[in-house]
Order: structure tokens, then C-alpha cells, then sequence
């Protein structure tokens, strides 16, 4: 799917992905988590990321017992690609919980950027609810 890269754009990823998880039985248990996973992807190639053409792809596909999803931008800006990574932000923070939740809902996440710059960010979160607890129950809600 590819996308502006514009904030409004997170909204109808998340729903666009959201609706075809619930097509597939082995996905639907898990469509809540896997939205929240994207949105805070694309948020952040959009806060973040340079635009890929004027915009982001974002890829989504099942693998074998999980669901893949990747977003793709320009790359970082100027200067070398940084390391991601996630950090629990402090209460009164206003952003930067992103690549926590993430990484409390996946079962592995992690970046790579290509010859061109352009970065992808990509997660992997299992369908079985067992190994998927509720994203309220790992995040202590």
C-alpha cells in the first residue's frame, strides 16, 4: 500500500490493514494488535523518516504462524542512518512510547536500510492469542 507521507495517513493504513486481518480467522484475534503496530510505525516514518517518492509503502503479509509488516521510507534525512531503538519514555512525555509498544506487542521488530537510504521498519507479531496476550495486559493497563 502505498500512502502520503502525512499524519492523516495513519488512520487509513490502520484501518485498511485492520479490515483485511478480520477476513482471515488466523489473523482476526490479532488485527487489534497488529494495527497498533503499524500506526506506530507509519507515525514514526512520518515523524521521523523523509518521504519515499512523496510517500511511505507499507507491506503486510502473513508468514508462516505471524503476521509481517513493513514500512518503508526515504531514510533519515542527512547524515548516516541512526540505530532505532526503544525506550520507555517518562510519564509526563507526550511522545517516544512508540517503539516500546512495539516491541511489547511483537515477537521481534528491527530496521534496515538499503544502498538507496530508504529505511524499513519492520515487526512480526505471532497469530496465536497464547503467544499474543492482549496489548492492556503486557503494557499493565
Amino acid at each position: 500500500m502505498r500512502v502520503r507521507h502525512e499524519p492523516q495517513e495513519v488512520s487509513s493504513v490502520r484501518r485498511a490493514l485492520h479490515d483485511d486481518l478480520l477476513r482471515d480467522p488466523r489473523t482476526s484475534p490479532v488485527a487489534d494488535d497488529v494495527a497498533v503496530v503499524t500506526s506506530e510505525l507509519v507515525g514514526n516514518a512520518v515523524r521521523h523518516g523523509t518521504p519515499l517518492d512523496g510517500g511511505l509503502l507499507v507491506r503486510w503479509r502473513l508468514t508462516g504462524e505471524e503476521v509481517a509488516v513493513e514500512v518503508v521510507d526515504g531514510g533519515g534525512g542527512d547524515g548516516p542512518p541512526r540505530e532505532l531503538e526503544a525506550h520507555d519514555a517518562d510519564p509526563l512525555d507526550t511522545c517516544g512510547r512508540g517503539l516500546y509498544i512495539v516491541e511489547e506487542i511483537a515477537r521481534r521488530w528491527g530496521t534496515s536500510v538499503d544502498t538507496a537510504g530508504h529505511r524499513t521498519v519492520w515487526a512480526l507479531v505471532p497469530f496465536a492469542p497464547a503467544a499474543a496476550q492482549s496489548v492492556e495486559h503486557r503494557l499493565g493497563a
